[in-house]
């Protein structure tokens, strides 16, 4: 190729670029398509058709995790896994809601824990899936308990972010280190990177796979997290037009972390409370360096007597313990 047509084809490849980032991505089909069942019958089949679907295709220890008493209950607890993760990361946290007498309902996300997948099968996961499967995880823990608290961490957190400001038939969700921004990426550039990355062709980077854990698909799909932010942006874009609909929100974050950052959970949370909604914000201090991942196991820099009593207590509403600081004003 000629030097300058090699010229004209940069500059026009840099327009393309430019272009790809720039226009924002789309954001009005993640609204709320909410479908509840208020019988237990119909919630057990719904979550039993989600479990045989997942037989099919996922990796041992990834399939989507039900524990019922046999009948609806108080209380049905939701629990949202993270990105690259699967309903295994909270399979203690659900046998401990259980034993207490929760219906517990563990949804194993889009595309995740797939047999023989890697990180680059997160690739095809998109916000509207996403979306949909916030939607059926609420839908099927109205009939399982009389009242619905959600959990969720990292992606999980973004989308239990997003059912906060959409669903009104939720009590109370415990948001973990949403994935609103990735850490060490300049704010500015947070939504050009976003849009970019939503059409631009996907980039993976693994990470080494654990035996002990099939059902990780470890690594980065740059298509996938922009998908996982793309719900966020949708979620707070929302929180500027309207209040949140459900009943309260409490943020907890980890000052350790370097993989998000808690600069927008804290603006979103402050946004809530401006419309008068009832929401806390604690943070994990740094003096425990806890990993992103809080629910990892102790030899993998987790701590489990700090984590489970703070979400024990804050999924029931309750003051935690004093590691967990209230932030102000949100105290």
């Amino acid at each position: 190729m000629n030097p300058i047509a090699l010229g004209v084809f940069w500059r026009a490849a840099m327009l393309i670029v430019g272009l790809a980032a720039a226009v924002p991505t789309r954001l009005a089909d993640l609204q709320p398509h909410p479908m509840a069942v208020r019988d237990f019958s119909d919630a057990l089949a719904r979550a039993r058709r989600q479990q045989a679907v997942d037989d099919s295709i996922a990796a041992p220890g990834g399939r989507t995790i039900l524990l019922t008493h046999g009948q609806r209950v108080p209380r049905a607890v939701v629990l949202l896994h993270g990105f690259t993760d699967s309903p295994r990361q909270f399979a203690a946290l659900a046998d401990s809601f259980y034993v207490q007498g929760d219906n517990v309902y563990v949804p194993r996300l889009p595309h995740h824990a797939e047999r023989g997948a890697d990180a680059r099968h997160l690739a095809r996961v998109t916000a509207e899936e996403l979306r949909a499967s916030a939607d059926s995880a609420v839908d099927i823990a109205n009939g399982l308990g009389d009242s619905v608290v959600v959990i969720g961490l990292s992606a999980g957190g973004t989308i239990a972010a997003w059912v906060a400001q959409n669903r009104q038939d939720v009590q109370r969700l415990v948001i973990i280190a949403p994935a609103f921004e990735v850490g060490h990426v300049p704010s500015i550039l947070e939504r050009p990177l976003v849009n970019l990355s939503s059409r631009a062709p996907n980039v993976t980077r693994r990470s080494a796979a654990d035996s002990s854990r099939p059902d990780l698909e470890p690594g980065v799909a740059t298509r996938g997290v922009a998908q996982v932010l793309r719900l966020g942006i949708a979620t707070r874009r929302a929180a500027d037009e309207r209040p949140p609909k459900a009943g309260e929100m409490i943020f907890l974050l980890n000052a350790h972390d370097h993989t998000v950052k808690s600069a927008p959970a804290l603006d979103l949370a402050a946004r809530w409370r401006s419309s008068g909604a009832a929401v806390a914000v604690y943070e994990f201090p740094d003096s425990l360096r806890l990993p992103h991942n809080v629910m990892e196991a102790a030899h993998h820099g987790g701590n489990d007597s700090a984590v489970y009593p703070t979400l024990d207590a804050l999924a029931h509403g309750e003051r935690p313990p004093g590691w967990a600081a209230g932030i102000r004003p949100f105290r």
